[in-house]
């Protein structure tokens, strides 16, 4: 070999440029192999994943993903290439260091909020146009992003939830709902009468051809759940698709008032006997199980008055 090329080899220089070619190969082969990876995950989540939303999202998830590991890659590789020239990068990592620590800490609930972003994208806990309850908000999911999540209830106000709030998430219209419908009878009634009343209605609901699309389940009468001081309580359920419980609750209702009322059953109220003395003070009794008893109350001493509840 050359007296000139042995020692052009052996020179700082050359072996300088092969690391720092060394280290920029390395980089480039890394940051492949992310983009690699990457395109691959991106095609088993087209296989697997439902939902075109759902999947666009897990896609821009993905890229940030990779934006951040570009951003680590290729920071390293700055700080390798620092080293070996013989620049000190130790005051570089330690400014590094409080920079990040300075960042963490005015940005914590932030970060929260990302995190918990990333959380419900990956978990699927809830997608866009599904119906949610985050503490007293019910509501519409109408937008998903790394930061919050967009919630407009029944009113249309549209609220902003950060993800890192969202602890207790109740999913409203999650692979399937149910249909409830209570009705508050009278105690002289016989409930034996009554629930073949709503079984009857239930049957008439399942017959329905517009309510079948709605139900996975045919609707039950489950009669006698409990007592209050004016009322028997009696249940009709119904098993329904997701977000169709509401429809099916209004339907399924109506059956039933109308069966109720075709057979002469009636639903209970409560009744409030108001007691007037000579002074004009008020005083407001209990209310009582049957209220045809107040009605035998002296003239201009009581004043019934019937506060009905919604069946």
């Amino acid at each position: 070999m050359p007296d000139g090329l042995l020692s052009i080899l052996n020179s700082p220089i050359t072996a300088l440029a092969l690391r720092l070619g060394v280290i920029a190969l390395l980089t480039l082969l890394a940051q492949w192999s992310l983009s690699l990876f990457i395109r691959q995950f991106e095609r088993q989540m087209e296989k697997t994943v439902r939902g075109p939303e759902r999947l666009a999202r897990l896609k821009t998830l993905a890229q940030v993903g990779r934006g951040a590991a570009s951003v680590i890659i290729f920071g390293l590789a700055a700080l390798m290439s620092l080293h070996i020239i013989g620049i000190d990068i130790a005051p570089l990592l330690a400014g590094a260091g409080l920079a990040g620590l300075a960042l963490s800490l005015g940005a914590q609930t932030l970060i929260k909020d990302f995190i918990g972003g990333i959380l419900i994208l990956t978990e699927n806990q809830f997608t866009i146009g599904e119906v949610i309850k985050v503490g007293e908000v019910s509501g519409s999911v109408e937008r998903i992003t790394l930061r919050a999540t967009y919630v407009r209830d029944g009113e249309g106000r549209l609220h902003l939830i950060p993800n890192g709030d969202l602890r207790t998430i109740s999913n409203l219209t999650a692979e399937w709902a149910r249909a409830i419908v209570d009705l508050n009878i009278q105690y002289e009634a016989d409930i034996d009468s009554v629930m073949h009343v709503l079984e009857e209605a239930a049957a008439q609901a399942q017959a329905d051809q517009a309510l079948q699309a709605k139900l996975l389940e045919p609707p039950q009468a489950l009669g006698w759940i409990g007592l209050t001081d004016w009322a028997v309580q009696v249940r009709l359920t119904a098993k329904t698709k997701p977000g169709k419980q509401w429809e099916v609750t209004r339907t399924l209702r109506q059956y039933a008032m109308e069966a109720l009322h075709k057979a002469g059953v009636k639903l209970s109220r409560p009744t409030q006997v108001f007691q007037l003395d000579q002074t004009g003070h008020v005083s407001v009794s209990n209310p009582t199980p049957n209220p045809d008893e107040t009605e035998q109350a002296p003239d201009n001493q009581k004043i019934n008055s019937k506060v009905g509840h919604p069946a």
